[in-house]
């Protein structure tokens, strides 16, 4: 199909604002898979089979269902079947978003929060409605709210900081940190649901992130990356339709983008669903000298979702999941009670996660 040049460029600006529209959380819709993930409720049960087909997905979130249901141990109309359910319900969204430090569309840092007693939820309502908040979550312990925010420059930071998001009501004090590397961003937290020869195989299928320079995204690449932050799973042939490319082109697009590391995949769903009871973070100070040989060995344990080096109140940022309330102990004692050089730990329990790669989770009446 032949369509003028300036015909093409308004079509992928309007999918470009559409798409932003819905990463911004102006789409409030919290009940279905076009808004948010959908509330759970304490009858909210996933099957084994359920969740070995989310974590597949977690695994490689384009594997073809054929793929998911070798993986999962079922035949790939079942994986299909099930999957979709798990999509219209709301419980289950795979997205895609930017990785903004090889996109180079930012640096990443943290903000600890303290609201006046009873804003908290409000709050983290209104932050994560921006754009350039990653993740938001309500937390206990000493801060109420922990937000990741990406910046472009110090001075952007500033700005933000100062005449945005501290003049917000009901915010009594920030902490922010900045975000110095980033060791592990892992959306398979999922350790021990499918086999250990089902997951290496569908990493092979995935693929690798090669590690090149890091390159802008252009316009067609911010309007594909857009239409797969709403689903992840559209097909490569609903993807040139909707934006007016030829499937060829739309492939080679995002396998370049994928294997660049600028374009990430998320499966969202709460842990519950998954057996995964306790979310918590953790902020460490750790005698420098220490801090490499700390850092490698929290970056290979699988309960680890998220470890950071950050410059301000803390040396290490780390989130972690774990089935039980047991494991906390175990975790705190066992893991971090042997590693050399940790003079402090301060825990805070994750108790609603409002936002994760850029897709609202929860909301409205929290």
């Amino acid at each position: 199909m032949n369509v003028p040049d300036d015909d093409r460029s308004r079509h992928l600006k309007q999918v470009l604002r559409r798409s932003s529209a819905l990463r911004s959380g102006c789409t409030m819709d919290f009940g279905g898979p076009t808004g948010t993930i959908a509330a759970m409720t304490d009858e909210t049960v996933l099957d084994d089979l359920d969740r070995r087909i989310v974590a597949a997905l977690q695994t490689h979130g384009r594997a073809t269902w054929q793929q998911v249901g070798r993986a999962a141990g079922t035949s790939d109309t079942t994986a299909a079947r099930r999957a979709q359910r798990l999509f219209a319900s709301g419980l289950v969204r795979v997205v895609a978003s930017t990785d903004p430090l090889r996109s180079v569309g930012g640096y990443p840092v943290l903000i600890q929060v303290t609201c006046r007693v009873g804003q908290a939820p409000r709050v983290a309502a209104e932050l994560a409605a921006r754009p350039d908040v990653r993740f938001a979550a309500l937390i206990t312990g000493t801060f109420d709210l922990i937000v990741e925010l990406i910046v472009p420059s110090q001075r952007a930071l500033a700005r933000v900081l100062f005449e945005e998001i501290e003049q917000v009501d009901g915010i009594l004090s920030t902490v922010t940190e900045t975000v110095i590397a980033q060791h592990k961003v892992a959306n398979v937290w999922a350790h021990g649901t499918l086999a250990p020869e089902a997951v290496a195989t569908l990493e092979a299928e995935r693929g690798t992130v090669e590690q090149r320079d890091p390159k802008p995204l252009d316009e067609r690449d911010n309007a594909l990356v857009g239409l797969l932050a709403e689903d992840a799973r559209l097909s490569f042939a609903e993807l040139a339709v909707r934006l007016d490319m030829s499937e060829s082109m739309v492939k080679r697009r995002l396998d370049t983008l994928t294997r660049d590391g600028r374009v990430r995949y998320t499966t969202i769903v709460r842990p519950e669903l998954l057996g995964y009871g306790v979310e918590v973070f953790y902020w460490l100070a750790v005698d420098l000298r220490h801090l490499d040989q700390t850092t490698k060995a929290l970056a290979e344990r699988p309960e680890v979702r998220y470890l950071s080096s950050t410059a301000g109140y803390s040396d290490l940022t780390c989130e972690v999941v774990l089935r039980h309330q047991d494991d906390l102990l175990a975790f705190n004692t066992r893991v971090l009670g042997e590693l050399p050089g940790i003079r402090r730990v301060e825990i805070g329990l994750e108790l609603i996660t409002v936002k994760r790669a850029f897709t609202l989770v929860e909301g409205g009446d929290l």
